[in-house]
């Protein structure tokens, strides 16, 4: 009879063998009786929507099993970080933290159950993406958004409550129809759930900015300078995407360590004693200005060639290495060569001279003044050098200055906002996920010309030559 009403008012055809009925522990020999004839399972407790409803220690029970399951996890996951560190973060960050975390919207007070899991995400997981063990202050640091200095790692423990909270504020007009017998309003519905879910935003912002402000101190002023330099600039992207080799997002595991490493000033792994190029003590700071070998220019050409495929996509005609000035040795004069022209990006049909400069912004030379200050400098002496000769030839000049972990001189950043909005006028695409896609192509061909800079040798490899228009043959043993 139950059965029978249930599908004559709700449309609704329960199968009575897989149902459950969810009752309290002295009311189990009642609930059977009533209900044993229909073939319904009478528990005090059962999974439902990947949450749990029944007694407490039924909850406990499938809390714990949940978190041994997420532990093995992410010790599988730990062990493929050692191999491919991007992906394992991707696979972490994107899907596995997920799982923990829609848990944690449909059960209460149970933050204090995730312990082990933010142990084994401490003592396995970051020390295999990063090569090295983590401190306490790194720990916490590495628990924040990526764009205000952390890579998004949350700490499963501390994030319960407030997911829970947000969870119970976006259902209100829900569970309010249910219980008063109220028309259910889906428009309602879901202005509640964006307002509960600014309302997340905005106290998790706040709380993230109290946790970093609070952080900040325990740290030296070198990683003071570099977590700052995070925080007020635009250069996580390349953290936040998929690592898709068809816009070569991918990095290898030695890639990946050291932009980690580079991006929180922590030592680099396997570095050489001495430089190969002219024999002095190898440092992150002399790899970064040594140019011996030629690293420096291949770097700086790598991200010319980046913004030139960038620049393709946006204007018809893009020109490398126009010649600003030709040489004249009777007047001392010596040939001007810019990195980039493209016409039409200031004026129609003007040519617009682009000129590129990388500058390690952790120089001692540069320490003392903030990184803007730096990079703004730059500006003002590519400008004296090229503005005379490019307004003879009636062309635009611009100064394109970058630090090498991809912070963008005010001239530079633009110049980008211009092309985002070409491209956005021709791919007719949202304007974010444009904007995304080019600092985020722009940025990894940073990451990885600074890389070479590093891992790359500075001595010139020799080939053997030909002898009388013969090769030389290799004798097979």
């Amino acid at each position: 009879m139950l059965f029978d009403e249930t599908r004559t008012i709700f449309r609704y055809f329960p199968e009575p063998q897989k149902s459950y009925l969810v009752v309290a522990p002295d009311s189990v020999q009642r609930a059977e009786t009533l209900f044993g004839d229909l073939g319904i399972k009478v528990v005090t407790g059962q999974r439902f929507l990947g949450g749990f409803i029944g007694d407490e220690s039924g909850k406990d029970l499938y809390v714990r099993k949940k978190t041994e399951q997420w532990c093995d996890a992410v010790e599988k996951l730990s062990k493929q970080a050692l191999t491919q560190p991007q992906a394992a973060f991707s696979a972490f960050t994107k899907s596995l933290q997920c799982e923990w975390a829609y848990l944690h919207r449909v059960m209460p007070d149970f933050g204090t159950h995730f312990g082990p899991l933010e142990k084994a995400i401490k003592e396995q997981f970051l020390p295999s993406l990063f090569g090295s063990e983590v401190s306490a202050n790194e720990r916490e640091l590495f628990s924040l958004p990526c764009r205000i200095g952390g890579i998004g790692v949350r700490n499963p423990e501390s994030t319960a409550k407030s997911a829970y909270e947000t969870s119970r504020e976006a259902s209100e007009v829900v569970v309010d129809s249910i219980k008063r017998n109220r028309t259910y309003n889906s428009l309602d519905h879901r202005r509640q759930i964006e307002t509960a879910k600014c309302h997340l935003r905005i106290k998790q912002s706040e709380e993230d900015s109290l946790t970093l402000e609070r952080i900040l101190g325990e740290f030296d002023v070198p990683h003071q300078r570099a977590i700052k330099r995070i925080s007020e600039n635009k250069i996580s992207s390349w953290l936040t995407v998929l690592p898709l080799s068809q816009y070569q997002f991918d990095l290898s595991a030695v890639e990946f360590r050291d932009a980690l490493a580079l991006r929180y000033r922590r030592p680099l792994l396997n570095l050489p004693a001495l430089c190969d190029g002219c024999g002095e003590q190898f440092t992150v700071d002399h790899a970064m200005n040594c140019k011996k070998g030629g690293l420096i220019i291949q770097r700086h050409n790598e991200i010319r060639d980046a913004l030139g495929d960038l620049a393709n996509l946006a204007w018809s005609q893009v020109h490398r290495e126009p010649v600003v000035r030709e040489a004249d040795e009777a007047k001392n004069i010596q040939a001007l060569v810019a990195d980039l022209g493209i016409r039409g990006v200031w004026q129609p049909q003007t040519l617009a001279l682009l000129d590129i400069r990388v500058i390690n912004t952790d120089a001692e030379s540069h320490l003392a003044r903030p990184v803007r200050a730096v990079l703004t400098s730059a500006e003002a002496e590519k400008k004296k050098k090229y503005k005379n000769a490019c307004d003879e030839r009636r062309a635009a000049f611009t100064p394109f200055i970058s630090s090498v972990d991809g912070v963008l001189g005010p001239e530079a950043a633009f110049f980008m906002k211009c092309l985002i909005d070409r491209l956005e006028g021709k791919w007719k695409r949202n304007r974010a996920e444009i904007a995304n896609w080019t600092r985020t192509r722009l940025s990894f061909a940073t990451l990885r010309a600074t890389c070479q800079c590093i891992r790359s040798s500075r001595k010139k490899w020799r080939s053997l030559g030909v002898e009388d228009g013969a090769p030389i043959r290799f004798a097979l043993q």
